[in-house]
């Protein structure tokens, strides 16, 4: 694909922030997903052929019992994954595994490649994966990082919960006992749709903030600590967190509607005998649809943050990147 005029590197608002995603998408589509599908189609293909197999042997347990009700079930329909072997369901785990590991690289190398487009060079599949692969140490010391992050969240959203299930107790305990039950049950109710909005909005900016620390490693060649800290950092105050969440939940939201035709058509095709390699080779096709869509949306966000805070700096550090020679 040849260059194209440089993007004029202004702040945009939540509205143009889409737009440009959804423009600068549409117009690279087939390089953003090659970026990702050549790095995850032999693990994610692989792991999907395998598990096809498996929900195949389910869709005609299925089938079975419901042509024939009276029947006894086959020994098959009390084991996991319809009876697979258990080497077949732990080998497709372990590359859909792999594949979620290198799809940590590829959808680096996408952000690499709207850097390309926002100085008008011609994006490249190739040179955008050496760049980000170039930082694997890197990269995997984040991954390793995020993965500390997450469990330290779930724990304290444990904790939380917990404590707030107490103190309504406790609230409840305080009022007559005629009229406990009804009051425990409404603040218990109440409690539970704040802490769904307040938690859905922090998964959201917590997901943007763990992308972009990752775009820091390969983008501005932070150390894994650095990227986390630059992450949250960009993303955790008061003028990021409204934009961030919302342009989080449009791009997931997105993703979800990939996601799910991937997963109509792969229902369909499980039903058709034969059609394991095609039903992978469709959901692997999918997958890195759905990641590209969203690593676009978090890439032209995470400039448009920089774009605010650096300035005019900004241009010249993206002219600088350019991928490692080969």
């Amino acid at each position: 694909m040849g260059a194209s005029p440089p993007v004029v590197l202004r702040p945009l608002g939540v509205g143009e922030i889409i737009d440009r995603a959804l423009s600068l998408y549409v117009r690279n589509f087939v390089i953003f997903t090659a970026t990702i599908l050549v790095v995850i189609l032999v693990p994610f293909g692989i792991g999907e052929y395998l598990l096809a197999g498996a929900q195949g042997n389910q869709l005609q347990m299925i089938f079975q019992i419901l042509a024939h009700p009276n029947a006894p079930l086959p020994a098959s329909a009390t084991q996991p994954f319809g009876g697979a072997p258990f080497a077949q369901v732990g080998i497709a785990f372990a590359m859909l595994f792999v594949g979620g590991i290198l799809a940590v690289f590829a959808n680096n190398a996408v952000a690499v490649n709207v850097a390309a487009i926002y100085t008008g060079r011609a994006p490249s599949v190739g040179g955008s994966l050496r760049l980000a692969f170039s930082r694997w140490s890197q990269l995997l010391g984040l991954l390793l990082l995020e993965i500390v992050a997450a469990i330290g969240a779930y724990v304290a959203l444990v904790l939380l919960i917990v404590g707030v299930v107490f103190a309504a107790i406790a609230i409840g305990a305080a009022f007559p006992a005629a009229s406990r039950s009804i009051l425990l049950i409404v603040l218990l109710v109440v409690v539970a749709i704040v802490l769904f909005f307040a938690l859905l909005m922090l998964a959201l900016i917590f997901v943007v903030a763990l992308a972009f620390a990752g775009y820091a490693v390969v983008i501005e060649r932070k150390s894994a600590i650095e990227a986390l800290g630059s992450g949250f950092g960009r993303i955790f105050n008061r003028k990021e967190w409204g934009k961030a969440a919302l342009i989080a939940l449009v791009a997931i939201l997105l993703s979800f509607g990939i996601s799910s035709a991937s997963g109509v058509g792969g229902l369909l095709l499980a039903l058709i005998p034969g059609a394991h390699a095609v039903q992978a080779v469709w959901t692997t096709l999918f997958s890195a649809i759905s990641a590209s869509v969203q690593t676009v949306f978090f890439a032209v966000y995470y400039y448009d943050v920089r774009i605010r805070r650096e300035g005019f700096d900004l241009e010249a550090a993206l002219a600088r990147l350019s991928p490692p020679a080969s």
